[in-house]
């Protein structure tokens, strides 16, 4: 991929030589093909390399672009990781109460808020590749940030509330007070993180992946040392409050850079002004964003329940917990970023009209998503003694930590390869196979499994978590019996021509 020096220009991603010289270009447009022509245009479009030189191409391309999304995910996630690491100093009561509370926020609002963007990526990334219009890809923004405003008004009361609503749920009255204090000052902060969110999506789609580098290494930096002073500090600390002001704080500057990056850069082109047709249709969107929704929610939602379920048996275990979560979220992570750069790789091939090479691009992420949860495992195998020393001095909280540490390291890989089989399938405006998917795996098999070890066996967390571990194994097992075996990659480039007319009929 050509990339300009600048770092608010960027060009897009060319196809490097060994293909047809006709329509070599990612981004020429297929939507003037119909979808009857679709297997012309592959014949005229895809790759001719082999395998293994197709292969070493989507490599490189995954070095210099979901390096980049895997990086901002990390600096990203390090928010989370520095207040923890915080909090965990003011005591365990506090620990938990952080915990808790960012467990409700993931469950209400930041999670929905993920599935609604995730149909942003379908949208804008074969628009940006097949369609004439470039201002499409706006247009397909203006609906994402639409969803986004609508669902944090649905959120707003849920969370000024939630300490009654925790109280109601029997949770202890010290933890539930201090979480509804977070939850109240993090209100703030949403609306301005699902705008970011948005935007990064939008960019992403384009193939300008450094935007939310660059704006996570301005702002990541300033949050540690911020962290630091206003909750940590004896002379300027705030105490447990000064976490979620310090999080709500950081969000806004987040989207004031991305902003400001977005308008100086060539994504500018693909923005046609603020229409009031965005409001039209948006079933068609909601088609695609209520399967992502119910896909990320599935997942978070039986992440997040693993913490609450936790909280019923006593603050050490509540903080242990806390602490092994946290770990497994930043190796995961890498994960999860190798997926955002590989959805809209997926939606721009598709759009190219290249199935072949968005077949080979999704082999590579798979691979590299196994090879990162391998990583991941030997690490906190080998490591993981020192590693939670780094959280916390308490033994008793050390020590739930450590049981917990050999069943975490299990389902490493496959909640890594469930991110990257879940971007593929959403790069192909698959969400709702997702959405089944998870629903089978975690709810129906997570969820009951980790009740009835938990609870009725009496194992506890650890009883949880091995729950945990059988519903990601299956979720993992069937998304990748999907893809490998039901998948026609010719034929997405049709439906995904089809897609693209239904828009522009809509509009017009």
């Amino acid at each position: 991929m050509n990339v300009e020096a600048s770092l608010t220009e960027e060009l897009p991603s060319n196809i490097e030589s060994g293909e047809t010289s006709i329509c070599s270009n990612e981004t020429t447009p297929l939507v003037n093909a119909l979808p009857s022509e679709a297997s012309l245009e592959i014949a005229k479009r895809d790759t001719i390399d082999p395998y293994p030189t197709a292969a070493r191409k989507e490599v490189q391309w995954m070095l210099t672009s979901s390096s980049l999304t895997i990086l901002t995910l990390m600096l990203e996630m390090s928010f989370f990781f520095v207040n923890i690491l915080a909090v965990s100093h003011l005591g365990a009561k506090e620990l938990a109460a952080m915990s808790l509370a960012v467990t409700c926020t993931g469950i209400i609002a930041l999670a929905p808020t993920f599935g609604l963007m995730s149909a942003m990526e379908t949208f804008c990334s074969t628009a940006y590749t097949a369609s004439r219009d470039k201002t499409l890809v706006g247009f397909h923004f203006q609906r994402g940030l639409i969803a986004a405003f609508t669902h944090f008004i649905i959120v707003i009361p849920i969370l000024w509330y939630a300490e009654s609503i925790l109280l109601i749920m029997k949770q202890d009255p010290a933890i539930a007070h201090l979480s509804g204090i977070y939850l109240r000052i993090q209100i703030l902060g949403i609306l301005p993180w699902s705008i970011f969110e948005s935007c990064k999506r939008y960019l992403q789609a384009q193939e300008i992946m450094r935007a939310g580098t660059i704006v996570m290494m301005i702002v990541a930096p300033l949050h540690w040392i911020n962290n630091y002073v206003f909750v940590r500090s004896e002379t300027y600390g705030l105490g447990f409050i000064g976490a979620p002001i310090i999080t709500m704080a950081s969000n806004w500057m987040l989207v004031i850079c991305i902003v400001i990056y977005t308008c100086n850069s060539r994504a500018k082109e693909t923005w046609g002004g603020w229409d009031k047709r965005a409001f039209h249709n948006m079933q068609e969107f909601y088609r695609l964003a209520i399967p992502s929704v119910i896909t990320v929610c599935a997942e978070w939602l039986c992440f997040e329940l693993l913490t609450i379920g936790t909280s019923y048996f006593g603050a050490n275990q509540l903080a242990g917990q806390a602490i092994v979560f946290n770990s497994v979220l930043l190796i995961f992570q890498l994960s999860n970023g190798l997926g955002f750069g590989t959805s809209p790789r997926i939606g721009n091939l598709i759009g190219a009209g290249k199935p072949r090479q968005a077949h080979i691009a999704a082999d590579m992420a798979v691979a590299a998503s196994t090879v990162i949860g391998i990583a991941g495992t030997l690490f906190l195998s080998l490591c993981g003694g020192w590693w939670i020393s780094v959280y916390t001095d308490d033994p008793a909280v050390a020590y739930e930590a450590v049981k917990l540490m050999p069943i975490a390291c299990l389902f490493l890989i496959s909640v890594g390869l469930n991110a990257v089989l879940g971007a593929i399938l959403r790069g192909l405006g698959r969400q709702q196979i997702s959405a089944g998917v998870y629903m089978i795996g975690f709810y129906n098999c997570a969820i009951p499994v980790s009740i009835y070890l938990g609870y009725v066996k009496h194992m506890e967390a650890y009883g949880l978590w091995v729950g945990l571990c059988f519903g990601v194994l299956v979720s993992s097992a069937l998304h990748l019996l999907y893809i490998y075996k039901w998948i026609d990659w010719r034929d997405e480039v049709r439906l995904c021509l089809l897609r693209l007319q239904k828009t522009q009929e809509s509009n017009d």
